[in-house]
């Protein structure tokens, strides 16, 4: 018998040491894991997770432990990268990349990390290309600054370094949404030109010699239109669009100095004008909405709308595509987002006493019964209850005496602190609290009737409705609608059906707060208080006794909501410049057409000569002077545009001042305030050794030159040169010996000479 004893022992010892060893052990592996909540729940993501993984590695099969790990990391993950994203939109590229790299550690195939390493090169590379694009914008280089700053808008219509310049160039261009003509000539020179029914052939030939420009002309232009212009101290550029203009002519570049003039007619424009083929990529608006825009504005020719990739092709000239460019910029933005802060708060408190005597409300007793065999007489008086005859048979008193001194005070606080971010013009809602069920029985009429319920669910506690509107100024009007719902009971219906009662309350309102402010919503307040009093009948109605023989119960309750609303706003749309508002448009014909701007003149600055000053003959160019046409560099002239007979004839010189090796160029000579028969002669002097005559001549270095009405030349004429030096340099032209004689007097004139012309050969 007692070695039965030691050998249960022995077995009950063992299994209690080894339930010891294993739940020590269990502990052990464990430990990891409570660490790991410790450090998670005082904020330590990163060294909480370590320890779980830690703890994962040591127990591969707990599932706590893996739903924790699997959390944890995702929320480390989107911190990272929430992190990694404020760095970049901030400008810090090294923080942001080095966050984005350690999250590439962890996770190597992280689309999100990849892509951003991929947007932090892009911004690296932009502002190198923005630095660029000032340093052309401070040498007053803003054509080809604007070039550069489009090129990097394209690829990232939001870059803050970008549009930040853009706008700038924006404010220092007249046109910003057109182009220039860019000649290598003489075309941006100030001249005065003044031509009276003269010739169009006339006055594109001086136009020609002016400035060195080559015109072609279609065959459907008529030369011999008669045109009327006195413009002074304005560049050739915005003459020749005047011109244009007032004609129905259009131009198109064909070289770097030369011009195809053509008719400005539906017909011709298809034959000459150039299209350009641009693809939009809309982000954030819908791009049927934005082709609809373009479309209505622009009227674009063609246009393929791509709804999948949410772009658009559009084909058209580049000025329209230059258009269509700033509309798309300045409406594809994205929407404003704001992050609303709330806090809900519902404060209930209670108080529930029951004080007094509870009094006995019944007396029972039964019929009375005979001590012996006998049955009991029919009556019976009150003084035989009890004797050894009668007795009764029981004597209840129900609910006796009892004093109640029982007081309940309860409190209940509940808050909520939901954080929600939510788009310009969305709505977003908020619920706590729980569904409550009720049924709606049916019954299916027939032998055997079948009853089937179907359950309706009833949302209550508190519903929260938030539609906010961002502003410009960063105000937020939201319209906020709250509901706070309570079950208060059954209430019964037909065939035992019940139905729940529900207590509501409802605040609706429009409210507008600036970013950060906080406002708050009360007074939503649920205050009741039922009293009830029992006691004996009669003595209830006494004064007085009613305090001693009654039993009283108050029940008071108080509920308040609370509403903390605050809104932060995350994104706005930028405030836009009166610039970027209204710009120039173009005509109801074309759109982005290239406007026609002249220089004001100054007052009484334009002399007409009279009829009939003169008559010749010669070439064209002679023919439209004759009718009084000048046209001439005002920087040469000391008093432009005196009295015929009071101008001194001058000599204007026209050479570009940069020329390449092995180029040619032409020099312009034109005798400018002559008497009608003033004939001069004149000797032009260059360097042989570094230019070459290409007229025929000797290769001197001299050259000698007539103007005058009765010359066949005219009054004006041009040399062309060749340069033949083997090395870069500077050479000079100038113009010496100049005598002038009238014909009609015979005597000499004197004549103003140009200064000396610099040529840097490149």
């Amino acid at each position: 018998m007692r070695s039965w004893r030691i050998i249960v022992l022995s077995v009950l010892l063992a299994i209690t040491t080894g339930c010891a060893i294993d739940n020590k052990s269990f502990l052990l592996r464990n430990v990891a894991f409570s660490d790991a909540q410790k450090l998670i729940s005082e904020g330590q993501l990163e060294s909480g997770l370590q320890k779980l993984e830690q703890a994962a590695r040591e127990e591969p099969e707990n599932r706590e432990i893996r739903a924790m790990l699997a959390r944890i990391r995702d929320e480390i993950l989107g911190k990272q990268l929430f992190d990694a994203d404020n760095e970049l939109y901030a400008g810090n590229l090294d923080q942001a990349e080095q966050i984005y790299q350690r999250v590439l550690s962890v996770y190597p195939f992280n689309e999100r990390a990849k892509d951003g390493i991929g947007a932090v090169n892009l911004e690296r590379r932009h502002i190198v290309i923005v630095e660029s694009a000032k340093t052309l914008l401070a040498k007053r280089d803003v054509t080809g600054a604007e070039t550069i700053i489009r090129a990097v808008l394209q690829e990232n219509p939001q870059q803050s370094h970008a549009r930040q310049l853009i706008s700038e160039i924006n404010a220092s261009l007249s046109r910003p949404e057109v182009t220039d003509l860019i000649l290598e000539s003489a075309f941006k020179k100030a001249v005065s030109m003044e031509f009276k029914d003269t010739d169009l052939r006339s006055v594109f030939e001086i136009m020609s010699r002016t400035a060195g420009i080559n015109f072609v002309f279609d065959k459907d232009i008529r030369q011999d239109t008669k045109i009327s212009i006195f413009v002074r101290q304005n560049t050739i550029e915005d003459i020749l669009k005047l011109v244009l203009t007032t004609n129905q002519l259009a131009y198109k570049v064909i070289n770097n100095n030369s011009l195809l003039i053509y008719p400005n007619t539906p017909a011709k424009l298809k034959d000459y004008q150039e299209l350009v083929v641009r693809s939009f990529q809309v982000a954030y608006t819908d791009v049927k909405q934005m082709v609809a825009m373009v479309r209505g504005i622009v009227k674009a020719k063609d246009i393929y709308v791509n709804e999948q990739l949410n772009l658009f092709i559009m084909r058209d000239t580049l000025e329209a595509i230059r258009l269509t460019e700033r509309l798309v910029s300045l409406n594809d933005l994205a929407e404003p987002e704001v992050m609303l802060d709330v806090a809900i708060l519902e404060i209930a408190r209670g108080n529930d006493f029951l004080l007094g005597p509870n009094m006995p409300q019944s007396v029972t007793f039964s019929g009375l019964t005979g001590a012996g065999a006998a049955a009991p007489p029919a009556t019976a008086i009150l003084n035989q209850i009890g004797s050894g005859d009668l007795g009764l048979k029981s004597f209840t008193i129900a609910n006796q005496v009892r004093i109640d001194f029982l007081h309940n005070l309860s409190t209940g606080d509940i808050l909520a602190n939901p954080r929600i971010r939510v788009a310009n013009r969305e709505k977003a809602k908020i619920h706590i609290g729980e569904k409550r069920p009720f049924f709606t029985a049916n019954v299916q009429p027939g032998i055997n009737s079948v009853v089937t319920s179907t359950p309706t669910f009833i949302d209550l506690g508190v519903k929260l409705d938030i539609e906010p509107r961002v502003g410009l100024n960063d105000d937020v009007t939201i319209k906020t609608t709250l509901e706070v719902s309570n079950f208060v009971r059954d209430v019964p219906g037909p065939s035992g059906a019940t139905a729940p009662l529900v207590g509501t309350r409802n605040a609706e309102t429009m409210l507008t707060l600036k970013d950060g402010e906080t406002q708050v919503l009360a007074g939503l307040i649920d205050n009741r208080e039922l009293r009830s009093m029992t006691g004996l009948a009669g003595i209830l109605n006494i004064p007085g006794l009613d305090r001693l023989f009654s039993n009283q119960r108050v029940n008071r309750t108080k509920s308040e909501i609370v509403l903390l609303i605050t809104p932060r706003i995350i994104r706005n749309i930028p405030k836009l410049s009166n610039l970027e508002r209204e710009y120039h448009f173009g005509t109801a014909s074309e759109a982005g057409k290239l406007p026609v701007v002249i220089q004001k003149t100054a007052a009484q600055s334009l002399a007409i000569a009279p009829a009939g000053s003169g008559s010749g003959s010669g070439s064209s160019a002679a023919r439209g002077l004759d009718a009084f046409a000048a046209a001439r560099e005002e920087s040469d002239i000391p008093n432009p545009f005196a009295a015929a007979a009071a101008m001194t004839p001058t000599l204007t010189m026209q050479a570009p001042t940069t020329v390449g090796l092995d180029k040619e160029f032409s020099v312009n000579v034109r005798l400018v305030g002559a008497k009608p028969m003033v004939n001069t002669e004149l000797q032009l002097n260059y360097e042989s050794s570094v230019l070459e005559a290409l007229d025929g001549g000797d290769k001197s270095g001299t050259r000698t030159i007539r103007l005058g009405r009765d010359q066949t030349t005219g009054l004006a004429t041009q040399i062309r040169f060749k340069v033949i030096a083997a090395n870069p340099g500077i050479t000079e032209i100038n113009i010496q010996n100049a005598t002038a004689e009238d014909l009609e007097t015979g005597e000499s004139v004197d004549v103003m000479l140009p200064s000396t012309a610099t040529v840097n050969i490149k």
